[in-house]
């Protein structure tokens, strides 16, 4: 049974209220102020807690899950359904797992589980077009005739490796050792263990190793803390020391780690806790069932460590000039937002003219100022079906091959029932995952001097889910103070680098998929 229980959660300050600060009513995505929430511990289900707060985290994979309207056919369809309601409670409160253990088949909840098998159960469930995306690589297993030296390799997929671990209990060990004796080349001396060489036409002496073929985007390493004791009869756990790297470099290949997955107790009971990097702020926080608090990355030495994931490095954004952009990326803007909300004058601050007349437009209509591209769009919600299909085909090619950045632009002081409808409706129509793109644009910040400083968002309920549904990406702005336009385009870029580049494809209407090709991008 589980041998901890916690309650409580994490909110963006101590004082336990969610806050937005604006300073000089400019820059008011204060990366700081993030805020995770816990999952109740059933009985002893930390195992599965620990595992599902780790994908939450990995965006690659919570974005792969969001996207899916269908689920693929080699998945668990209904497993998927409960990991996108799952994912969805979660980013506004402390989440309960029942779904999740209910589609596992995890009948007992009071008894405890491996928490690296429900990792590889998750994942082999979802089906490979969601974990294929993220967690899965190709391993070449080659063996080598000594005699002869004709070599024979094998490929196959994976998403975990399973590293030795070579040091008792009373000594400390490093994953770098563990990587050397994974990939070590072991010499066959022993008859029975010799394989059979088609050259050679008899079994031989033979060296056998591995290789990666294909890195994954997160590369999971699972060590080795469980084996069987022949002296004992029975399974015990090595709780020797472990020196976890934040970085490794594997061929050339350089990965960033992000996720441990802790294992506190021995082999017949214990506590998985989880210890994560945000990728908003970039700060660890520990997860231990219901209680989420921000952590040291304490790792030189722990006995504590089962499972790391490590992401590989990708290219960042970088060389930006003055004015916040950079010449390697193209950034490509789409404005949305209810009529009366200043959208246009936004499409102006950014690109620092009065391209976009005040009044409003009948089409969409496109600017590009070196490397940046404003779409601005008309009143998309008086439109019908087919004119909002056209408009959003319009859209793209203007921002073509696809926006990376929409602005959803709303005013604070003015925000009413209906316009948050519209923000969900159009999120509804657009998919999911244009939402990863999305950030909100609060107009009219020089109207906010009379508020207490800094705003206590909690008293704006609809923008507070607006916002957070928007992975808490905001910006206030004063549309008549051009001086703010290279600290918004810097977020953006920032948000870009966060999505690896990728830009919005949106989501269409699966009947006339084929028409598509042929006419126009149709969106429900």
């Amino acid at each position: 049974m589980d041998e901890k229980t916690n309650s409580g959660k994490l909110f963006s300050k101590t004082s336990g209220k969610e806050i937005m600060k604006i300073p000089g009513f400019t820059d008011t995505r204060v990366e700081n102020e993030v805020q995770y929430f816990g999952l109740i511990n059933q009985g002893a289900t930390c195992y599965l807690n620990a595992v599902l707060q780790s994908l939450f985290m990995t965006q690659e994979f919570r974005d792969a899950v969001e996207s899916y309207d269908k689920a693929p056919e080699d998945c668990a369809e209904d497993l998927l359904r409960q990991l996108q309601k799952l994912f969805k409670q979660l980013s506004v409160n402390v989440a309960t797992t029942k779904g999740i253990t209910t589609s596992l088949g995890i009948g007992n909840v009071y008894e405890q589980q491996d928490a690296v098998e429900y990792y590889r159960k998750i994942l082999k469930a979802v089906g490979k077009r969601v974990s294929e995306q993220v967690f899965e690589g190709k391993m070449n297993h080659i063996t080598k005739c000594i005699s002869c030296d004709d070599i024979n390799k094998k490929t196959s997929s994976f998403i975990s490796m399973l590293l030795p671990i070579e040091e008792e209990n009373n000594e400390q060990h490093t994953v770098e050792k563990s990587l050397n004796a994974f990939f070590k080349r072991l010499q066959l001396h022993y008859r029975e263990d010799w394989m059979y060489c088609d050259r050679c036409d008899q079994k031989t002496p033979t060296e056998t190793w591995s290789e990666i073929d294909e890195y994954p985007t997160v590369l999971t390493l699972h060590l080795k803390r469980f084996a069987f004791d022949y002296n004992q009869m029975r399974y015990v756990k090595n709780s020797c020391a472990i020196y976890v790297p934040l970085s490794l470099d594997i061929k050339n290949q350089k990965f960033n780690l992000y996720a441990v997955i802790n294992h506190n107790g021995g082999y017949c009971g214990g506590h998985y806790d989880a210890l994560i990097k945000s990728d908003q702020n970039q700060k660890w926080y520990s997860f231990d069932d219901r209680t989420v608090t921000e952590s040291e990355t304490s790792l030189q030495g722990s006995r504590l460590p089962y499972m790391l994931m490590y992401r590989k490095a990708e290219n960042q954004l970088k060389d930006k000039n003055p004015n916040g952009s950079n010449p390697a990326i193209h950034l490509r803007i789409l404005l949305l937002g209810p009529p009366g909300t200043e959208k246009s004058s936004v499409g102006n601050l950014i690109l620092g003219e009065n391209y976009f007349p005040l009044s409003t437009i009948k089409e969409s209509m496109g600017k590009t100022v070196g490397n940046v591209t404003v779409v601005d769009t008309p009143n998309l919600f008086t439109l019908t079906p087919m004119n909002w299909a056209k408009e959003l085909k319009r859209c793209i090619m203007l921002s073509h091959p696809g926006p990376n950045a929409v602005l959803w632009v709303l005013p604070l002081s003015k925000y009413s029932n209906h316009q948050q409808g519209l923000f969900h409706n159009i999120v509804k129509r657009l998919g999911s995952e244009t939402r990863k793109h999305t950030m909100i644009i609060i107009t009219r910040g020089k109207d906010l001097e009379n508020f207490e400083q800094p705003i206590d968002i909690s008293r704006y309920n609809k923008v507070k889910k607006v916002v957070r549904a928007c992975r808490n990406r905001y910006h206030v702005i004063d549309s008549s103070n051009h001086n703010q336009a290279s600290e918004l385009i810097e977020q953006l870029f920032k948000m870009i680098a966060n999505n690896r580049g990728s830009y919005c494809t949106f989501k269409r209407t699966k009947k006339r998929r084929k028409t598509l090709r042929a006419r126009h991008l149709t969106l429900h």
